[in-house]
């Protein structure tokens, strides 16, 4: 596995354990399908890091630790298609989906911003925020 960041090397085994997994599984789908090894650009962020990119969302965050980005500007956008696509499609993974802003349920999608990544996110239900477990 590579990673841009050192700390985000060692945050990775801190992540809830669906997700470790389910990425695993799109890694190897990566290398074995397109020949390219994924790059993971962020796991895990503070509430003072999440305010300063103005998130909309917690799933990064050290009280869920649900979500890592995948580094995308090296992968051709048809293997980007297809990665997302990949993940998102297997129905052993759908009870991990979790609710979009925009409505959708999903495990990954392309997210277009300051840098365009992969979004690899699993339902807060399995975050390990325990105050969420409980709703």
């Amino acid at each position: 596995m590579d990673f841009k960041y050192e700390e985000d090397r060692v945050l990775f085994t801190t992540l809830v354990t669906p997700l470790i997994l389910i990425y695993a599984d799109l890694a190897l789908y990566a290398k074995s399908k397109h020949g390219i090894d994924l790059v993971v650009t962020e796991t895990v962020t503070t509430t003072k890091q999440d305010i300063k990119l103005n998130r909309v969302s917690n799933s990064h965050n050290e009280d869920e630790r649900r979500a890592l980005d995948i580094r995308t500007k090296d992968i051709d956008a048809f293997v980007v298609q297809d990665l997302v696509k990949y993940i998102n499609k297997k129905p052993e993974y759908k009870k991990y989906h979790y609710l979009s802003n925009s409505g959708i349920y999903r495990l990954a999608y392309l997210h277009v911003g300051t840098e365009q990544h992969i979004h690899l996110c699993v339902h807060k239900k399995f975050s390990y925020n325990l105050a969420l477990i409980s709703e």
